[in-house]
């Protein structure tokens, strides 16, 4: 994925992810179920993004012909999903170093592999928690 494209997806975005309280009122309005195909786009990893959200592509696909929103829940996973990629290249410079990390056992969150949290809203605050130690040199 070009630099670009991502940066116009986070953009589409960067209103409803500017703070954790933003993110919260955005996700109770609800998201469109667009922001997984852009999610995917940007994370790769589809099948498993329909594990996070907890829908078949079927379902998916039906919602985005009816314009059907994603539940609080979904949204702010997904919203979620899209600040934690913006702060993953932040952090590593470069989407291919990013999503390696992502698959790769970590240090700080006990050797599991970060992309296996993001099932969870928590869990992607632990992936958001140690990117935030990486950034400023905490790995010990």
């Amino acid at each position: 994925m070009k630099a670009e494209e991502a940066q116009a997806i986070y953009n589409r975005y960067s209103s409803k992810i500017s703070d954790p309280a933003t993110i919260v009122f955005s996700a109770q309005e609800g998201v469109s179920a667009k922001i997984f195909d852009d999610v995917v786009k940007l994370f790769g990893h589809g099948e498993y993004m329909t594990e996070v959200v907890d829908l078949t592509y079927k379902t998916i696909r039906k919602y985005n012909r009816e314009n059907i929103k994603f539940s609080p829940a979904r949204s702010e996973i997904m919203l979620k999903m899209v600040s934690l990629y913006q702060m993953g290249i932040s952090v590593f410079g470069n989407r291919d170093a990013f999503i390696s990390w992502l698959t790769r056992p970590a240090f700080g969150i006990d050797e599991r592999i970060p992309l296996d949290l993001a099932k969870t809203s928590d869990g992607i605050d632990l992936i958001m928690e140690e990117l935030d130690r990486i950034r400023y040199g905490d790995t010990a």
